[in-house]
């Protein structure tokens, strides 16, 4: 993931997010989880790239929707709570993170915060499928 890839799936999200009338956080992470791309929402929201990195590290480190997994682990909460100490700058346990796939291959995650859980899924979800970057297999797993 470069820094050019990332600004056009950052300015998507900042896109879709106002077209639905939120002004977003949105981070963007290599496939390692590392930051490559991270813009704050609103002024004011000085917490919202912090949360929207630790989404994007988590799709990252699982390469599955956050969606996703906060519904796998249901019945097991110590497990993602764990992680917010195992994984290195900790990971955000909420919806709204996306892994990003390129020409079919992982190569980072998107975090975005700013509105409620649904909403912040559906701005990432939203931005990945209109980006073309999303694994087949990830539309069937993300759905309500």
């Amino acid at each position: 993931m470069n820094y050019e890839t990332a600004r056009t799936f950052l300015d998507k999200a900042k896109a879709v997010g106002a077209a639905k009338g939120v002004e977003v956080s949105v981070a963007i992470v290599d496939a390692a989880g590392r930051p490559v791309l991270v813009a704050r929402g609103k002024p004011d929201a000085w917490h919202g790239p912090h949360m929207a990195s630790g989404k994007a590290r988590l799709a990252a480190a699982f390469r599955k929707p956050t969606k996703v997994l906060m519904k796998q682990w249901e019945d097991r909460p110590l497990f993602p709570m764990s992680l917010t100490a195992v994984i290195p700058e900790g990971v955000t346990l909420n919806l709204g993170g996306y892994p990003i796939f390129i020409d079919g291959k992982f190569s980072g995650a998107i975090g975005v915060g700013g509105g409620s859980p649904k909403t912040d899924d559906d701005i990432a979800r939203t931005t990945v499928e209109e980006m073309g970057a999303m694994k087949p297999a990830d539309t069937a797993e993300a759905g309500d």
